[in-house]
């Protein structure tokens, strides 16, 4: 169903066609695999893969020591209640770990132990706001016990359409768990929905909801209303399986694999305000993927949390920059929308959505596509070693001589007295330095990590 509208997004040329083995493009021969049956039209799927699969590494590994730290703790429980939620948690921790595993096992999961140090002192490049688990409530909210919240987000999104989507070409644009591009394709027979994410948890999910199985994962609510709420095993399914119109893509928005002009309507849903590239160059990338006279419509918060104050652009300065990216001025309408009102949490609000139809009226120039340096592209070429880096490199490798001071025998005051002989530090800077050093490490081990 991607003949026809995909654009190989290495060489951004030529076309991606199906074969045995996976897609691949016809002009520059790059391939791109199938996984879990979703194609990974990702600029580099291999690495995509790899460092999704480092992330999967370390939130197992995390679980399974999250469930021993909770067996581990019931001997020393307080009471029964306690001995009970901890009973609970042991249990379920241990059970979604498997679960989640087994569900993303097309990545080829790494389960050595040995491997989470170094996982976590590499890390990943992805952005840090698109962990693995950032989203994952939503998948209970889509295919569980959010129907009221489903019909509310797509009444609002219809209500601005501006126009019938009956035999449209969607694309939905960071469609998580894939609810909304679902019930676009159920309610207008559509020709064709795309759904692109870069999450394989969520992509897998909507995977087994599109083909009509059930899928059992739990619900871990941050403010469970109960001790039984603290971990539920929730039943996901679609009201139906769809058909070969409700297609899913692995793949980057900011780097699109799609033909210019491919859609008659691109969604973007709570998206535009998250997603790490500047909204006018978001918007002409948008623009690039519309034939002229398609529509974007957009559903969310419009909050941009950008560190740059320039970037948190208002809901006024949205539009008008969606006008200067080539489009008709936005059609808008905001109302307050039900929000991850789960019955086992008591974390619940109202949110004051916006939805826009804006028609596509002129092309604008695409934005310059991101070109990694050469030795990044090259693994055979040197590193340069900038100032910046250097500095860098070398808090790096005293961090890692202060750590391998910590040997279970030495108090601060004896490795502040290190640090002064090998005349790292000042005596008087060296303890209370060396002190809250330490309190940082202890205060970081206490917090939950995105993996």
């Amino acid at each position: 169903m991607l003949s026809g509208i995909s654009r190989c997004p290495r060489c951004e040329r030529g076309a991606v066609h199906e074969g045995p083995a996976g897609y691949i493009c016809d002009r520059c021969s790059a391939g791109y695999p199938i996984l879990g049956g979703v194609p990974w039209l990702f600029r580099d799927p291999q690495g995509a893969a790899a460092e999704w699969r480092a992330r999967l590494a370390l939130l197992l590994a995390d679980l399974r020591a999250d469930a021993r730290a909770c067996q581990a703790g019931i001997a020393d429980a307080p009471g029964a209640l306690t001995r009970q939620r901890l009973e609970l948690l042991a249990g379920a921790l241990d059970d979604h770990a498997q679960r989640l595993a087994s569900l993303l096992e097309p990545l080829g999961v790494d389960a050595d132990p040995s491997a989470r140090e170094a996982l976590q002192a590499l890390r990943t490049r992805l952005p840090g706001s698109q962990g693995l688990t950032n989203y994952y409530a939503n998948i209970h909210r889509d295919w569980c016990w959010g129907e009221a919240e489903n019909e509310a987000t797509l009444g609002l999104l219809v209500a601005v359409a501006d126009g019938d989507l009956a035999g449209a070409r969607i694309a939905v644009l960071g469609s998580g768990a894939g609810r909304l591009a679902y019930d676009l394709y159920s309610s207008f027979a559509p020709a064709l929905v795309v759904a692109m994410d870069l999450n394989p948890l969520l992509l897998a999910v909507a995977r087994e909801m599109y083909a009509g199985r059930r899928l059992e994962l739990y619900e871990l609510p941050i403010a469970p209303r109960s001790i039984a709420d603290h971990a539920v095993l929730r039943r996901l399914h679609a009201p139906a399986a769809a058909d070969r119109r409700l297609v899913l893509v692995a793949g980057d928005a900011l780097q699109a694999p799609f033909a210019p002009g491919a859609f008659d309507v691109v969604v973007t849903p709570w998206f535009i305000d998250i997603v790490e590239a500047p909204f006018p160059a978001l918007a002409a990338r948008v623009n690039a993927l519309l034939k002229t006279g398609g529509r974007w419509l957009n559903l969310g918060s419009v909050a941009f949390a950008s560190a740059q104050r320039a970037q948190q652009f208002s809901l006024e300065e949205t539009l008008q920059l969606a006008e200067e990216a080539g489009f008709d001025p936005p059609r808008t309408r905001e109302e307050p929308l039900p929000y991850m009102r789960s019955p086992a949490s008591r974390h619940a609000r109202v949110e004051s959505t916006v939805a826009w139809s804006a028609r596509k009226r002129a092309e604008v120039p695409a934005p310059a596509a991101h070109e990694p340096p050469v030795w990044l592209a090259d693994v055979t070429q040197p590193v340069p070693l900038p100032a910046e880096l250097r500095s860098h490199a070398l808090a790096s490798r005293i961090h890692a001589f202060l750590m391998s001071l910590v040997d279970g025998h030495r108090s601060v005051a004896d490795i502040a007295r290190v640090l002064v002989e090998q005349k790292l530090m000042r005596p008087e800077d060296a303890t209370p330095a060396v002190r809250a050093f330490l309190a940082r490490m202890y205060e970081d081990l206490g917090r939950r990590t995105n993996f």
